[in-house]
Protein backbone atom coordinates (compact mmCIF):
# COMPACT_ATOMS: atom_id res chain seq x y z
CA UNK A 1 0.00 0.00 0.00
CA UNK A 2 1.28 3.53 -1.04
CA UNK A 3 2.28 5.33 2.05
CA UNK A 4 -0.07 8.27 2.49
CA UNK A 5 1.03 11.48 4.63
CA UNK A 6 -1.35 15.02 5.27
CA UNK A 7 0.80 17.90 5.16
CA UNK A 8 -1.49 20.68 6.84
CA UNK A 9 -0.35 23.97 5.64
CA UNK A 10 -1.49 26.22 8.30
CA UNK A 11 -0.89 29.84 7.83
CA UNK A 12 1.49 30.78 10.51
CA UNK A 13 1.82 33.08 13.29
CA UNK A 14 4.10 34.16 15.95
CA UNK A 15 1.85 34.14 18.74
CA UNK A 16 2.97 31.12 20.99
CA UNK A 17 -0.81 30.54 22.03
CA UNK A 18 -1.83 30.38 18.45
CA UNK A 19 1.00 28.32 17.57
CA UNK A 20 0.16 25.79 20.51
CA UNK A 21 -3.42 25.67 19.38
CA UNK A 22 -2.74 24.99 15.78
CA UNK A 23 -0.31 22.14 16.47
CA UNK A 24 -2.86 20.51 19.26
CA UNK A 25 -5.05 20.64 16.21
CA UNK A 26 -3.30 19.06 14.19
CA UNK A 27 -2.78 16.16 16.71
CA UNK A 28 -6.14 15.67 16.92
CA UNK A 29 -6.43 15.13 13.20
CA UNK A 30 -3.76 12.86 13.25
CA UNK A 31 -5.60 10.84 15.67
CA UNK A 32 -8.78 11.02 13.87
CA UNK A 33 -7.62 9.96 10.14
CA UNK A 34 -5.05 7.43 11.69
CA UNK A 35 -2.63 9.09 9.14
CA UNK A 36 0.71 10.67 9.62
CA UNK A 37 0.24 14.58 9.92
CA UNK A 38 3.14 17.12 9.00
CA UNK A 39 2.28 20.27 9.79
CA UNK A 40 3.52 23.05 7.95
CA UNK A 41 3.43 27.17 7.36
CA UNK A 42 3.32 29.89 5.34
CA UNK A 43 4.88 32.28 7.43
CA UNK A 44 5.82 33.10 10.68
CA UNK A 45 6.47 29.62 11.80
CA UNK A 46 8.90 26.60 10.79
CA UNK A 47 8.99 24.20 8.80
CA UNK A 48 8.16 26.52 5.95
CA UNK A 49 5.83 24.06 3.17
CA UNK A 50 8.50 22.67 0.64
CA UNK A 51 10.91 21.36 3.63
CA UNK A 52 7.49 19.69 5.56
CA UNK A 53 7.27 17.78 2.12
CA UNK A 54 11.03 17.09 1.68
CA UNK A 55 10.94 15.36 5.41
CA UNK A 56 8.08 13.08 3.48
CA UNK A 57 9.30 12.19 1.00
CA UNK A 58 12.75 11.65 2.77
CA UNK A 59 10.40 9.22 5.28
CA UNK A 60 8.67 7.11 2.54
CA UNK A 61 5.57 8.93 1.49
CA UNK A 62 4.44 8.27 -2.36
CA UNK A 63 1.39 10.23 -1.92
CA UNK A 64 1.45 13.44 -0.12
CA UNK A 65 -2.25 15.33 0.84
CA UNK A 66 -1.62 18.94 0.71
CA UNK A 67 -4.53 21.54 2.76
CA UNK A 68 -4.53 24.46 3.11
CA UNK A 69 -5.71 24.81 6.45
CA UNK A 70 -7.26 28.12 5.58
CA UNK A 71 -10.94 29.56 5.66
CA UNK A 72 -11.13 31.16 2.33
CA UNK A 73 -9.80 30.77 -1.69
CA UNK A 74 -7.29 33.57 -1.65
CA UNK A 75 -3.96 34.64 -2.72
CA UNK A 76 -2.30 31.95 -0.20
CA UNK A 77 -4.69 29.49 -1.35
CA UNK A 78 -4.39 30.17 -5.51
CA UNK A 79 -0.65 31.54 -5.26
CA UNK A 80 1.26 30.72 -2.85
CA UNK A 81 0.84 27.12 -2.05
CA UNK A 82 0.71 25.58 -5.46
CA UNK A 83 3.82 27.52 -6.49
CA UNK A 84 5.21 25.67 -3.39
CA UNK A 85 3.94 22.35 -4.25
CA UNK A 86 4.96 22.90 -7.62
CA UNK A 87 8.75 22.92 -6.76
CA UNK A 88 8.38 19.99 -4.70
CA UNK A 89 7.05 17.98 -7.75
CA UNK A 90 10.24 18.69 -9.70
CA UNK A 91 12.03 17.79 -6.83
CA UNK A 92 10.52 14.22 -6.08
CA UNK A 93 8.93 13.21 -9.72
CA UNK A 94 8.20 9.72 -7.87
CA UNK A 95 5.62 11.35 -4.84
CA UNK A 96 2.21 11.79 -6.32
CA UNK A 97 0.97 15.48 -4.42
CA UNK A 98 -2.79 15.92 -4.26
CA UNK A 99 -3.71 19.55 -3.32
CA UNK A 100 -7.19 20.00 -1.49
CA UNK A 101 -9.48 22.37 -1.26
CA UNK A 102 -9.59 25.38 1.66
CA UNK A 103 -12.08 24.62 4.06
CA UNK A 104 -14.52 27.14 2.96
CA UNK A 105 -18.06 27.07 3.65
CA UNK A 106 -19.16 23.81 5.12
CA UNK A 107 -22.17 22.76 7.51
CA UNK A 108 -19.31 21.36 10.04
CA UNK A 109 -17.80 25.05 10.34
CA UNK A 110 -21.83 26.40 10.64
CA UNK A 111 -22.28 24.08 13.26
CA UNK A 112 -19.33 25.21 15.00
CA UNK A 113 -20.13 28.65 14.43
CA UNK A 114 -23.63 28.36 15.76
CA UNK A 115 -22.18 26.29 19.22
CA UNK A 116 -19.92 29.22 19.79
CA UNK A 117 -22.76 31.57 19.47
CA UNK A 118 -24.59 29.14 21.85
CA UNK A 119 -22.00 29.29 24.25
CA UNK A 120 -21.90 32.78 24.48
CA UNK A 121 -25.40 33.48 24.88
CA UNK A 122 -25.36 30.91 27.90
CA UNK A 123 -23.12 32.50 29.77
CA UNK A 124 -24.90 36.09 30.00
CA UNK A 125 -28.43 37.27 31.03
CA UNK A 126 -30.61 36.98 28.48
CA UNK A 127 -31.69 39.27 26.00
CA UNK A 128 -34.44 38.64 23.30
CA UNK A 129 -33.24 37.62 20.03
CA UNK A 130 -35.55 39.78 18.43
CA UNK A 131 -33.64 42.62 19.96
CA UNK A 132 -30.05 41.11 19.07
CA UNK A 133 -27.66 41.28 15.80
CA UNK A 134 -25.21 38.51 15.14
CA UNK A 135 -21.76 40.17 13.36
CA UNK A 136 -19.72 38.23 11.93
CA UNK A 137 -16.05 39.33 11.59
CA UNK A 138 -13.50 37.87 9.04
CA UNK A 139 -9.65 38.05 8.62
CA UNK A 140 -9.94 39.97 5.32
CA UNK A 141 -8.84 39.42 2.10
CA UNK A 142 -7.65 40.78 -1.38
CA UNK A 143 -10.10 38.34 -2.82
CA UNK A 144 -13.82 38.82 -3.55
CA UNK A 145 -14.43 35.51 -3.45
CA UNK A 146 -13.56 34.59 -0.68
CA UNK A 147 -14.55 37.82 0.94
CA UNK A 148 -18.32 36.63 0.03
CA UNK A 149 -18.09 33.70 1.70
CA UNK A 150 -17.52 35.43 4.76
CA UNK A 151 -21.21 37.22 4.06
CA UNK A 152 -22.44 33.61 3.08
CA UNK A 153 -21.36 32.30 6.24
CA UNK A 154 -23.10 35.09 8.23
CA UNK A 155 -26.29 34.65 6.38
CA UNK A 156 -26.42 30.94 7.09
CA UNK A 157 -25.97 31.29 10.43
CA UNK A 158 -28.65 34.08 10.79
CA UNK A 159 -31.51 31.55 8.70
CA UNK A 160 -33.89 29.87 10.97
CA UNK A 161 -32.76 31.77 14.71
CA UNK A 162 -34.53 34.36 15.32
CA UNK A 163 -31.98 37.39 15.46
CA UNK A 164 -32.88 40.86 14.60
CA UNK A 165 -29.93 41.46 12.10
CA UNK A 166 -26.95 39.95 11.10
CA UNK A 167 -24.18 42.08 9.83
CA UNK A 168 -20.62 40.75 8.28
CA UNK A 169 -17.17 42.62 8.84
CA UNK A 170 -13.60 42.42 8.46
CA UNK A 171 -10.20 42.97 10.57
CA UNK A 172 -8.29 44.25 7.71
CA UNK A 173 -7.61 44.31 4.15
CA UNK A 174 -11.11 45.12 3.10
CA UNK A 175 -14.30 47.08 4.44
CA UNK A 176 -16.55 47.18 6.82
CA UNK A 177 -14.10 47.23 9.81
CA UNK A 178 -14.90 45.96 13.16
CA UNK A 179 -16.22 49.82 14.43
CA UNK A 180 -18.18 50.06 10.92
CA UNK A 181 -19.54 46.53 11.45
CA UNK A 182 -20.52 47.58 15.00
CA UNK A 183 -21.68 50.92 14.28
CA UNK A 184 -24.52 49.55 12.12
CA UNK A 185 -25.48 47.08 14.13
CA UNK A 186 -26.07 49.74 16.48
CA UNK A 187 -28.03 52.10 13.75
CA UNK A 188 -30.40 49.03 13.19
CA UNK A 189 -31.45 49.50 16.92
CA UNK A 190 -29.93 46.04 18.51
CA UNK A 191 -29.67 46.55 22.12
CA UNK A 192 -27.16 43.46 21.87
CA UNK A 193 -24.57 42.80 19.91
CA UNK A 194 -22.93 39.44 19.29
CA UNK A 195 -19.63 40.10 18.00
CA UNK A 196 -18.17 36.20 16.45
CA UNK A 197 -14.91 35.64 15.43
CA UNK A 198 -14.82 33.76 12.18
CA UNK A 199 -10.53 32.73 13.23
CA UNK A 200 -9.44 29.37 13.31
CA UNK A 201 -6.72 29.81 15.99
CA UNK A 202 -6.33 32.36 18.94
CA UNK A 203 -3.65 35.17 18.21
CA UNK A 204 -2.89 39.06 17.82
CA UNK A 205 -5.58 39.26 15.68
CA UNK A 206 -8.46 38.00 18.08
CA UNK A 207 -6.96 40.23 20.59
CA UNK A 208 -7.08 43.10 18.55
CA UNK A 209 -10.93 42.63 17.51
CA UNK A 210 -11.62 42.22 21.37
CA UNK A 211 -9.52 45.29 21.75
CA UNK A 212 -11.68 46.84 19.16
CA UNK A 213 -15.43 45.27 20.94
CA UNK A 214 -14.54 47.08 24.72
CA UNK A 215 -14.10 50.42 22.30
CA UNK A 216 -17.59 49.86 21.28
CA UNK A 217 -18.43 49.34 25.11
CA UNK A 218 -17.24 52.67 26.09
CA UNK A 219 -18.80 54.38 22.68
CA UNK A 220 -22.37 52.80 23.20
CA UNK A 221 -22.49 52.31 26.60
CA UNK A 222 -26.52 51.87 26.32
CA UNK A 223 -25.66 48.68 24.06
CA UNK A 224 -24.86 44.90 25.62
CA UNK A 225 -21.29 43.71 23.62
CA UNK A 226 -21.04 39.50 23.54
CA UNK A 227 -17.59 38.40 22.12
CA UNK A 228 -18.18 34.50 20.75
CA UNK A 229 -14.65 32.27 20.95
CA UNK A 230 -12.73 31.23 18.05
CA UNK A 231 -13.12 28.39 16.15
CA UNK A 232 -10.34 27.08 17.48
CA UNK A 233 -10.72 23.19 18.68
CA UNK A 234 -14.16 22.46 17.99
CA UNK A 235 -15.01 19.05 16.81
CA UNK A 236 -16.55 20.99 13.46
CA UNK A 237 -13.28 22.21 12.52
CA UNK A 238 -11.70 18.63 12.70
CA UNK A 239 -14.72 17.40 10.75
CA UNK A 240 -14.21 19.90 8.13
CA UNK A 241 -10.56 18.82 7.67
CA UNK A 242 -11.86 14.98 6.88
CA UNK A 243 -14.25 16.11 4.48
CA UNK A 244 -11.11 18.25 2.45
CA UNK A 245 -8.88 15.54 3.27
CA UNK A 246 -11.29 12.53 1.61
CA UNK A 247 -12.14 14.48 -1.08
CA UNK A 248 -8.57 15.18 -2.42
CA UNK A 249 -7.73 11.47 -1.41
CA UNK A 250 -10.82 10.22 -3.62
CA UNK A 251 -9.36 12.79 -6.29
CA UNK A 252 -12.85 14.74 -6.18
CA UNK A 253 -11.81 18.20 -4.86
CA UNK A 254 -12.60 21.13 -6.35
CA UNK A 255 -12.47 24.86 -5.79
CA UNK A 256 -15.23 27.14 -7.38
CA UNK A 257 -13.49 29.13 -9.96
CA UNK A 258 -16.44 30.86 -11.47
CA UNK A 259 -16.26 33.93 -9.85
CA UNK A 260 -12.28 33.74 -8.96
CA UNK A 261 -10.92 37.45 -9.85
CA UNK A 262 -8.17 35.43 -11.98
CA UNK A 263 -10.86 34.11 -14.09
CA UNK A 264 -13.12 36.89 -14.20
CA UNK A 265 -13.06 40.28 -14.70
CA UNK A 266 -14.42 42.27 -11.46
CA UNK A 267 -14.40 46.13 -10.87
CA UNK A 268 -11.55 47.41 -8.94
CA UNK A 269 -9.07 44.08 -9.52
CA UNK A 270 -8.59 44.26 -13.61
CA UNK A 271 -4.62 44.17 -12.46
CA UNK A 272 -5.14 40.86 -11.04
CA UNK A 273 -7.46 39.25 -14.03
CA UNK A 274 -5.38 36.86 -15.74
CA UNK A 275 -2.08 36.85 -13.45
CA UNK A 276 -0.10 33.92 -13.44
CA UNK A 277 0.71 32.08 -9.92
CA UNK A 278 3.35 32.98 -8.63
CA UNK A 279 4.46 33.24 -5.08
CA UNK A 280 7.71 34.79 -3.16
CA UNK A 281 10.38 33.73 -0.58
CA UNK A 282 8.24 34.75 2.65
CA UNK A 283 5.57 32.31 1.71
CA UNK A 284 5.32 29.81 -1.12
CA UNK A 285 9.01 29.99 -1.76
CA UNK A 286 9.96 30.16 2.07
CA UNK A 287 13.17 28.09 2.12
CA UNK A 288 13.89 27.23 -1.15
CA UNK A 289 17.11 28.26 -3.14
CA UNK A 290 17.50 30.34 -5.88
CA UNK A 291 18.91 27.97 -8.28
CA UNK A 292 17.01 24.92 -6.85
CA UNK A 293 13.93 25.34 -9.27
CA UNK A 294 16.33 26.16 -12.36
CA UNK A 295 18.37 22.49 -11.78
CA UNK A 296 15.58 20.50 -11.43
CA UNK A 297 14.05 21.40 -15.01
CA UNK A 298 17.16 21.07 -16.87
CA UNK A 299 18.64 17.71 -18.51
CA UNK A 300 20.66 15.74 -16.28
CA UNK A 301 23.49 16.52 -18.20
CA UNK A 302 23.37 20.09 -17.53
CA UNK A 303 22.85 20.22 -13.86
CA UNK A 304 26.05 19.54 -12.81
CA UNK A 305 27.58 22.92 -14.17
CA UNK A 306 28.69 22.22 -17.51
CA UNK A 307 29.25 24.88 -19.57
CA UNK A 308 27.42 26.22 -22.47
CA UNK A 309 26.53 28.97 -24.56
CA UNK A 310 25.12 32.33 -23.04
CA UNK A 311 23.75 33.42 -26.48
CA UNK A 312 20.02 34.15 -26.28
CA UNK A 313 17.73 33.19 -29.01
CA UNK A 314 16.65 36.50 -29.56
CA UNK A 315 19.95 36.86 -31.18
CA UNK A 316 18.39 35.19 -34.54
CA UNK A 317 17.01 37.75 -36.79
CA UNK A 318 13.47 37.45 -38.42
CA UNK A 319 13.40 35.39 -41.52
CA UNK A 320 10.68 36.24 -44.53
CA UNK A 321 9.03 34.13 -46.88
CA UNK A 322 8.33 34.47 -50.39
CA UNK A 323 4.99 36.36 -49.26
CA UNK A 324 6.75 38.43 -46.84
CA UNK A 325 5.15 36.40 -43.83
CA UNK A 326 7.36 35.80 -41.36
CA UNK A 327 8.60 32.35 -41.61
CA UNK A 328 8.74 31.20 -37.74
CA UNK A 329 9.95 28.01 -38.26
CA UNK A 330 12.97 28.54 -40.07
CA UNK A 331 14.74 30.93 -37.16
CA UNK A 332 16.04 28.95 -34.77
CA UNK A 333 17.50 25.43 -34.90
CA UNK A 334 18.15 23.80 -38.53
CA UNK A 335 21.82 23.68 -39.89
CA UNK A 336 23.02 26.26 -38.25
CA UNK A 337 25.69 25.56 -35.77
CA UNK A 338 26.00 28.99 -33.85
CA UNK A 339 22.35 29.14 -33.30
CA UNK A 340 20.98 25.36 -31.72
CA UNK A 341 18.32 25.32 -29.44
CA UNK A 342 19.83 22.99 -26.62
CA UNK A 343 22.77 25.46 -25.90
CA UNK A 344 20.69 28.31 -25.00
CA UNK A 345 19.19 30.28 -21.70
CA UNK A 346 17.61 26.84 -20.57
CA UNK A 347 20.82 25.20 -20.04
CA UNK A 348 22.06 28.06 -17.94
CA UNK A 349 22.59 30.76 -19.64
CA UNK A 350 20.66 34.42 -19.45
CA UNK A 351 16.46 34.51 -19.90
CA UNK A 352 15.16 35.41 -23.21
CA UNK A 353 13.53 38.73 -21.85
CA UNK A 354 14.80 40.73 -19.26
CA UNK A 355 12.19 41.83 -17.48
CA UNK A 356 8.72 39.87 -17.34
CA UNK A 357 6.13 39.93 -20.53
CA UNK A 358 2.80 40.25 -18.67
CA UNK A 359 -0.61 40.29 -20.23
CA UNK A 360 -2.50 43.62 -20.90
CA UNK A 361 -5.07 45.00 -19.28
CA UNK A 362 -8.49 44.25 -20.98
CA UNK A 363 -9.20 48.15 -21.43
CA UNK A 364 -6.12 48.11 -24.05
CA UNK A 365 -8.12 45.31 -25.98
CA UNK A 366 -11.29 47.31 -25.89
CA UNK A 367 -9.89 49.91 -27.74
CA UNK A 368 -7.88 48.63 -30.31
CA UNK A 369 -9.60 45.65 -31.41
CA UNK A 370 -8.34 45.55 -34.34
CA UNK A 371 -5.14 45.13 -33.47
CA UNK A 372 -5.63 42.87 -31.13
CA UNK A 373 -7.41 40.79 -34.30
CA UNK A 374 -3.95 41.03 -35.95
CA UNK A 375 -1.62 39.77 -33.10
CA UNK A 376 -3.92 36.87 -32.23
CA UNK A 377 -3.57 36.06 -35.92
CA UNK A 378 0.04 36.22 -36.15
CA UNK A 379 0.40 34.43 -32.88
CA UNK A 380 -1.80 31.34 -33.90
CA UNK A 381 0.22 30.98 -36.97
CA UNK A 382 3.42 31.49 -35.18
CA UNK A 383 2.74 28.83 -32.73
CA UNK A 384 1.12 26.22 -34.89
CA UNK A 385 4.51 26.50 -36.96
CA UNK A 386 7.11 26.05 -34.54
CA UNK A 387 5.01 23.12 -32.43
CA UNK A 388 2.58 21.38 -34.74
CA UNK A 389 0.52 21.82 -31.41
CA UNK A 390 -3.76 22.76 -31.48
CA UNK A 391 -3.86 26.51 -30.80
CA UNK A 392 -7.25 28.16 -29.32
CA UNK A 393 -8.35 31.35 -29.27
CA UNK A 394 -11.54 30.73 -27.13
CA UNK A 395 -9.91 31.89 -23.90
CA UNK A 396 -9.66 34.81 -21.46
CA UNK A 397 -9.16 38.41 -23.83
CA UNK A 398 -5.30 38.73 -23.36
CA UNK A 399 -4.26 35.40 -23.73
CA UNK A 400 -3.79 33.08 -26.54
CA UNK A 401 -4.15 29.07 -26.00
CA UNK A 402 -1.67 26.39 -26.70
CA UNK A 403 -2.99 22.77 -26.42
CA UNK A 404 -0.52 20.30 -24.93
CA UNK A 405 -0.37 16.35 -25.45
CA UNK A 406 -0.72 15.54 -21.66
CA UNK A 407 -0.89 17.33 -18.62
CA UNK A 408 2.77 16.75 -17.66
CA UNK A 409 3.89 18.27 -20.86
CA UNK A 410 2.19 21.58 -19.70
CA UNK A 411 3.34 21.35 -16.39
CA UNK A 412 7.02 21.34 -17.81
CA UNK A 413 6.25 23.54 -20.48
CA UNK A 414 4.84 26.09 -17.79
CA UNK A 415 7.93 26.05 -15.71
CA UNK A 416 10.51 26.59 -18.65
CA UNK A 417 8.81 29.73 -20.18
CA UNK A 418 8.45 31.07 -16.83
CA UNK A 419 12.19 31.07 -16.71
CA UNK A 420 12.17 32.96 -20.12
CA UNK A 421 10.31 35.78 -18.29
CA UNK A 422 6.95 35.06 -20.26
CA UNK A 423 3.64 35.06 -18.13
CA UNK A 424 1.82 31.76 -18.82
CA UNK A 425 -0.96 30.32 -16.98
CA UNK A 426 -2.45 26.40 -17.30
CA UNK A 427 -6.08 24.95 -17.55
CA UNK A 428 -5.68 21.76 -18.04
CA UNK A 429 -3.58 20.75 -20.48
CA UNK A 430 -3.75 23.86 -22.28
CA UNK A 431 -1.22 26.73 -21.74
CA UNK A 432 -2.15 30.24 -21.70
CA UNK A 433 0.26 32.76 -23.24
CA UNK A 434 -0.02 36.40 -23.55
CA UNK A 435 -1.37 38.58 -26.07
CA UNK A 436 -2.19 42.40 -26.67
CA UNK A 437 -3.26 45.04 -29.53
CA UNK A 438 0.12 46.71 -28.74
CA UNK A 439 2.57 43.47 -29.35
CA UNK A 440 5.13 43.96 -31.73
CA UNK A 441 6.22 41.03 -34.82
CA UNK A 442 10.11 41.72 -33.67
CA UNK A 443 9.26 42.49 -29.92
CA UNK A 444 6.75 40.33 -28.00
CA UNK A 445 5.42 38.15 -30.80
CA UNK A 446 9.13 37.18 -31.14
CA UNK A 447 9.28 36.96 -27.82
CA UNK A 448 6.66 34.76 -26.81
CA UNK A 449 7.53 32.13 -29.59
CA UNK A 450 10.56 32.11 -29.08
CA UNK A 451 9.85 31.31 -25.75
CA UNK A 452 7.63 28.42 -26.87
CA UNK A 453 9.76 27.41 -29.36
CA UNK A 454 12.17 26.38 -27.35
CA UNK A 455 10.68 24.62 -24.67
CA UNK A 456 8.51 23.05 -26.86
CA UNK A 457 11.71 21.50 -28.38
CA UNK A 458 13.19 20.55 -25.18
CA UNK A 459 10.85 19.00 -24.26
CA UNK A 460 10.78 16.76 -27.07
CA UNK A 461 14.16 16.25 -27.66
CA UNK A 462 15.22 15.91 -24.25
CA UNK A 463 12.68 15.55 -21.58
CA UNK A 464 10.07 13.40 -23.45
CA UNK A 465 12.80 11.35 -23.96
Amino acid sequence: MTKTALLLIGHGTDDPDGLAEYHQLASLVQERLDCSVQPCFLELADPPIGQALDECARAGYRRIIALPLLLGAAGHQKNDIPVALQQARLRWPDVTIHYGAPLGVQYALLKALADRLHEAEAAVPPVPRAETALALIGRGSSDPDSNADVARMARLLWEGRGYAHVMYGFYSITTPRVPETIKACVALGARRIIVIPYLLFSGRILQRIRSQVNDARSRYPDHDFVVTEHLGLHEGVIAAIQQRFQEATEGYAAVNCDVCKYRRLFPGYTADFGRPQTSDHEHGLRGETANNGMKTILPPRYRGGRPVSAAPMSAAPLVFDETGQVAWDRIWGGDDPSNPFCELALAGGPPHRGTLLEPVDPETIRVDPEGYARVIAELRRALTMVTDLPVTTDVAPGWIGLICESEEMAIWLLRAIIVENVSVRREDRTLLLPAGPQFRLDGEIKNVVTAVAKTYHYWKEHIQR
